[in-house]
């Protein structure tokens, strides 16, 4: 160590991207502590995210197919959910992810530091253990990944009553006969197309004017078709002005809709807001934007020695990313700490961030959107394909799924992606990998697909726009 600091590196959250950050630091042969404040270990992802919530769809989706088998031929009952076996499946399944995760933290080669932290100066941290105790600690190097929280509205009786949040889906409280959701982004929709395919009525409410408002338009028309499809009502333009509860009932009151909404259980999926307060980050210099951290794609932020990354940090709050700017912090802050320049800084790549929800039918965003392409005056060629035009998506009776691409009209070279289909999560990887690549759309057709697959379909998107440009 080139001073007197306790650490070389300390990392602050041990949620994923936290966890990443100090195990690929200590791979490097960094002195590392990681400082996490919450009661249980594990993070986001797995203890109330991603895991949880995936978990929980797998059951809704299989009772869904149960419920559509007669388009296939098959006669069968109405599926019934056993809500004893249902949690402990999803209780087991958790438990078994979140022992390995704190298995990892408590027995690597970093110290694990269970606090709150807050800086006092440019290279030191104040403690505060769960006890109330003090202490101090000093380190070269910081990176920030301190995750996010649940955003609740500021409306007249939400207070008090026994609204959910993502946070309490991993319970599973119970089965209501009818659910209201408010929001229309990833945590919105996954929930709506969880609780629809377990059988309840679901209303989504939403400010805007679309579903996944802000994303590709196409990609929100077959999300609002195939959702009305399967009898989950969408109020847009609509703004919740009051919340009553009793006897087991909410009470929605709307501004401009002339009705009030009665439902069994309310769930609150408006956003998150990254976890930046408390930690004394304004008197030590980082810059923040809307309580997020502003970093560049080697997860630096306005202060040379400190890094940041995933949800506290990043506009695509998603684990895979917090992963992969964790990563990337480790190892430009050993890059800081060594003064190796001989190498390049390690990035992150913005241009094949993937966005992906579990809904059902799946979808999927990858790389520069149409809007964005035409935002930034590029030239571009656009292919599509239609699930329900392509033999299996046939096979599977898709009903709205399409696959679109976006290629440079200049050079051909493949600069985005949308899905909504079948499994397009799982195949849309071959799309950001090709992206990532900066294949060409004739590069890409070189690419073996197996048929009959979905994965196929990707391949004819793109053939639309060989066909019409002949890039060659």
């Amino acid at each position: 160590m080139k001073t007197n600091f306790d650490y070389e590196l300390i990392v602050i959250g041990g949620g994923s991207g936290g966890h990443a950050a100090a195990h690929k630091a200590v791979s490097l042969g960094l002195k590392t502590a990681l400082i996490e404040n919450a009661e249980e270990l594990g993070g986001l992802c797995i203890l109330k995210g991603c895991m949880p919530t995936k978990a929980l769809i797998e059951t809704a989706n299989r009772m869904r197919i149960i419920r559509d088998a007669a388009r296939f031929g098959i006669k069968a009952a109405p599926p019934e959910l056993n809500l004893e076996v249902f949690r402990k499946r999803i209780h087991d399944l958790l438990e078994d992810f979140k022992n390995a995760r704190v298995s990892e933290m408590e027995n690597g080669d970093y110290r694990l530091v269970r606090a709150k932290a807050c800086f006092i100066s440019d290279h030191e941290l104040e403690l505060t253990d769960q006890s109330g105790a003090v202490s101090h600690l000093t380190a070269e190097t910081f990176i920030i990944a301190t995750g996010s929280t649940v955003d609740i509205p500021d409306i007249p009786g939400l207070k008090g009553t026994p609204y959910w949040t993502s946070d309490d889906l991993r319970g599973f409280p119970f089965l209501p006969k009818r659910i209201a959701i408010m929001g229309a982004g990833a945590i919105a929709l996954e929930s709506a197309h969880l609780f629809e395919g377990l059988g309840s009525e679901v209303v989504i409410i939403a400010r805007g004017e679309q579903m996944l408002s802000g994303h590709d338009a196409d990609l929100s028309a077959g999300m609002e078709a195939e959702t009305k499809e399967r009898g989950i009502r969408f109020f847009n333009n609509s703004t919740v002005e009051n919340v009553g509860y009793d006897a087991g009932e909410f009470f929605l009151t709307f501004g401009k809709r002339n009705e009030k909404l009665h439902v069994d259980a309310l769930l609150i999926a408006i956003g998150r807001t990254p976890r930046t307060k408390g930690l004394g980050l304004e008197s030590i210099g980082v810059a923040k934007e809307d309580g997020r951290i502003l970093t560049d794609e080697r997860s630096a932020t306005s202060r040379s020695h400190i890094f940041a990354a995933g949800d506290c940090s990043s506009s695509h709050a998603v684990v895979h990313m917090a992963v992969l700017q964790g990563e990337v912090a480790a190892k430009n802050a050993h890059r800081f700490l060594y003064e190796d320049h001989s190498t390049t800084a390690a990035e992150w790549n913005r241009d094949s961030i993937m966005n992906a929800w579990f809904t059902e039918p799946q979808a999927v965003m990858i790389g520069l959107s149409e809007k964005e392409a035409l935002e930034k005056g590029i030239p571009i060629q656009i292919g599509k394909a239609d699930y329900q035009d392509h033999g299996k998506g046939m096979i599977a009776g898709s009903r709205h799924g399409f696959l679109k691409i976006i290629a440079s009209a200049t050079d051909g070279r493949l600069l985005g992606a949308v899905g909504l289909g079948p499994e397009v999560a799982e195949t849309g990887h071959l799309l950001q990998h090709a992206i990532e690549q900066g294949l060409t759309v004739a590069e890409y057709l070189t690419l073996p697909h197996y048929h009959p697959t979905f994965a196929e379909a990707w391949s004819r998107a793109v053939e639309d726009i060989y066909e019409a440009q002949r890039f060659k």
